[in-house]
């Protein structure tokens, strides 16, 4: 059987959760067994009925974590669920809170973690599986026969699965957690958390890098986001001089995305800013520099001045459109 944890996002379920589906159905579809999905917090009944028609069951593990996600009450719930089950596999998102789950996990169920997934595959009942290292620069590919493992996989890496013909059956599943079991308990969340919605689930991306020279230039991009219907995020060179908040920024630092249109504006193309945006369906760059080494990541590249180039492409958005 194959397992996928849901990542909760407020008070619904994180979208990732699908992707994460698609990829539990390419394995349970060649190794001919089910998918059921695992969703922990109390009251995601109607989150449930939405992702019913993805997999074949539907676990609520209900238990109000007091202030939300702690590494020690899931491991402990997770394992104590998991315990009389069958498990071929368990994936989890590689977002948030589940890059500190997966291999906690691991450790507590003794069974192997691959972190990173971006692509599988089924040969003769063995999965393979490929996973990025050296910042995107060499593929790996790792292969299970046999053995349960835990797979991370990249956020949008994987499409989401169609939907079953029968909605799956959603069963409630109370936890018996004591206070000691949590070992962190969070009393207090500081910060301001921000409106902004995440630039992992955006279909297209502006992002802007040193080139673009200060804080108040990020409007420009703003216009051409805003035209294409975007989002606009920034390279960990732009992220460290204060011209745009740490939640945009894509690479290594920062977070993996995986548009159907990246549009690079001033980004010279650092392997720490490619490892977080190579899996892109098409990347445009706009660098002054020929030799800038985003061009080799590029479907389309211009040279030219981003000043000058962004806002005959706004124009001419605007006049197709």
């Amino acid at each position: 059987m194959i397992w996928v944890i849901a990542e909760k996002r407020g008070e619904s379920v994180s979208p990732v959760a699908y992707q994460a589906l698609g990829a539990g159905a390419i394995l349970s579809e060649a190794l001919d067994t089910g998918t059921n999905l695992v969703i922990f917090g109390a009251g995601l009944e109607g989150p449930a009925q939405t992702l019913a028609k993805k997999a074949d069951r539907i676990y609520l593990l209900e238990h109000r974590f007091p202030g939300g996600y702690t590494d020690g009450g899931f491991v402990k719930a997770l394992k104590d669920f998991l315990k009389d089950k069958d498990v071929t596999a368990i994936i989890i998102p590689a977002a948030s809170s589940g890059k500190d789950l997966a291999p906690l996990l691991s450790v507590s169920l003794g069974i192997s973690y691959i972190a990173n997934a971006n692509r599988l595959e089924v040969k003769d009942k063995t999965v393979f599986i490929d996973r990025p290292l050296c910042g995107g620069r060499v593929m790996e590919r790792l292969s299970l026969s046999g053995r349960p493992a835990i797979i991370s996989i990249m956020p949008r890496a994987f499409k989401e699965p169609p939907d079953k013909t029968k909605p799956a059956d959603v069963f409630k599943a109370e936890l018996t957690l004591k206070e000691d079991d949590l070992m962190v308990r969070v009393k207090e969340a500081g910060g301001t958390i921000s409106e902004v919605k995440d630039i992992v689930g955006a279909d297209i991306i502006v992002s802007g890098g040193r080139g673009l020279n200060g804080k108040e230039n990020f409007r420009l991009l703003d216009t051409l986001a805003s035209a294409l219907g975007g989002m606009v995020a920034a390279s960990r060179g732009a992220v460290d001089s204060g011209w745009i908040e740490q939640g945009r920024q894509v690479g290594q630092t920062g977070k993996t995305v995986s548009p159907k249109l990246y549009i690079a504006c001033g980004i010279s193309g650092a392997p720490q800013h490619i490892a977080g945006m190579r899996t892109s369906e098409f990347v445009m760059a706009i660098n002054k520099d020929p030799n800038a080494p985003i061009f080799k990541e590029a479907d389309i590249g211009i040279t030219g001045d981003l000043f000058k180039v962004i806002p005959e492409l706004v124009k001419e958005i605007k006049r197709v459109r």
